[in-house]
């Protein structure tokens, strides 16, 4: 009888082992890969839906758009000085009046009584104080004229005195007619130092009344030609020479006191005026430069005044032309235009792109090497203009973004782009 023999068991080759260990780890990381891609919020859209930029190595330009609006140079707005009724007109809306001119004639009858009453009243007090300098003159003609005299009789006197000197030795007059002249030669002398006396105060009396005589009359002259000003006011004049622009009257129409009439505009000179937002003001200075294209060509401008108040979040600007001025330009025409706030500076730039309203240009979608996905990556901006965005950091040169609006992808960390 046969014995049966034992079976021995082959042990695995070691290669097989190990492509059975390769095979289990690529099963493994397969495996893990797509539990971890399952835990990453994802977006897939197609990629022609997508806008793609390049971050690349340039020269920013600080630059920000603005719209400007063509105004004349110089205007000079017409109101009534003293309101009244509008007596007659003397030209249209739109003509060309020259500085001076009469345009319109209001009617005031108050004012007129008042300019005559004013006018009488001064003309009065101007007469008053000029009869108080006439009769200074005659008190210091009189003053002087008895200095005139008293100084003659002593003249007199003292030649009486030398030749009654002589007749009083030779006992030929009387001792009492001698003292009789040598008395009233004293009375005289006394009566002239006191004429010269009051002499000196009289004049300097009159110094200083006179100094107040003219004060007064200045004062009388100036409020008789504001009299008279406020009476001719009701004559409107044109004060520059150019277009009259708009003329709000008709015969008949009362006007108030400082009412608007119109305006007249230099229409051969002309500036722009922009409104730019608040965000800039601390930002736009006089000089810096402004550039617009109108009918292919372009044409620069140059910030004259910046106007610090802000209304409704912007401020406003006047800017005049360098150069050459564009032909055949209107008032109240609107040029698109780009200010210049700073020199270029070499930086690292991003193209503009919707993103940057919805993730304020905190972070964006950064494509990997591949192009078909794309990571969400916090980055750090600086200064922006209406074409790139300044990159401080958390990009590099070459890297690919997407700059199209994130609306969809706000709350994803990861972007599929589909063929």
């Amino acid at each position: 009888m046969a014995m049966d023999k034992p079976i021995e068991k082959k042990s695995m080759p070691l290669w097989k082992l190990g492509a059975i260990g390769v095979l289990v780890l690529a099963v493994a990381g397969a495996l893990y890969q797509l539990l971890a891609d399952a835990s990453i919020r994802t977006y897939r859209v197609p990629a022609n839906q997508l806008i793609v930029s390049t971050v690349q190595q340039g020269a920013f330009e600080d630059l920000i758009p603005i719209r400007g609006t063509i105004q004349p140079l110089e205007s000079v707005f017409l109101d009534a000085v003293i309101g009244g009724s509008v007596e007659e007109v003397f030209v249209e809306q739109g003509d060309f009046v020259v500085a001076g001119q009469p345009l319109v004639q209001l009617s005031n009858t108050q004012t007129r009584l008042s300019a005559a009453q004013a006018d009488a009243g001064t003309t009065e007090q101007l007469n008053f104080l000029n009869n108080i300098t006439t009769n200074f003159e005659y008190q210091k003609l009189a003053t002087e004229r008895q200095i005139i005299d008293t100084e003659f009789r002593i003249t007199t006197l003292n030649r009486q005195k030398r030749r009654f000197e002589r007749l009083v030795d030779g006992s030929l007059i009387s001792e009492e007619e001698y003292e009789a002249i040598i008395d009233e030669l004293e009375y005289q002398q006394q009566v002239l130092s006191n004429l010269k006396a009051r002499q000196e105060v009289e004049n300097e009396e009159r110094s200083r009344r006179l100094v107040q005589i003219e004060d007064q009359i200045d004062m009388l002259t100036n409020n008789l030609k504001i009299s008279q000003a406020s009476f001719e006011s009701l004559l409107v004049k044109a004060p520059i020479s150019g277009q009259l622009t708009s003329l709000d009257v008709e015969i008949g129409q009362s006007k108030q006191t400082g009412q608007r009439l119109g305006q007249i505009d230099v229409v051969d000179q002309y500036k722009i005026v922009a409104q730019i937002d608040e965000f800039y003001v601390s930002r736009v200075a006089p000089d810096q430069t402004a550039t617009f294209t109108l009918a292919g060509q372009q044409y620069q401008a140059r910030v004259d005044i910046v106007y610090p108040e802000i209304t409704a979040g912007t401020f406003e600007v006047d800017m005049i032309f360098e150069g050459m001025p564009p032909a055949n330009i209107r008032r109240g025409q609107t040029l698109q235009m780009e200010l210049t706030l700073g020199n270029p500076v070499e930086s690292l730039l991003l193209p503009v792109g919707g993103f940057i309203q919805d993730t304020g240009g905190n972070w964006v979608f950064v494509l990997d090497e591949s192009g078909n996905s794309a990571l969400r990556r916090d980055i750090r901006v600086g200064r922006r203009n209406n074409r790139f965005i300044e990159v401080r950091e958390g990009l590099r040169e070459g890297e690919r973004v997407i700059t199209s609006g994130y609306n969809q992808m706000q709350d994803m960390e990861r972007v599929e782009l589909l063929p």
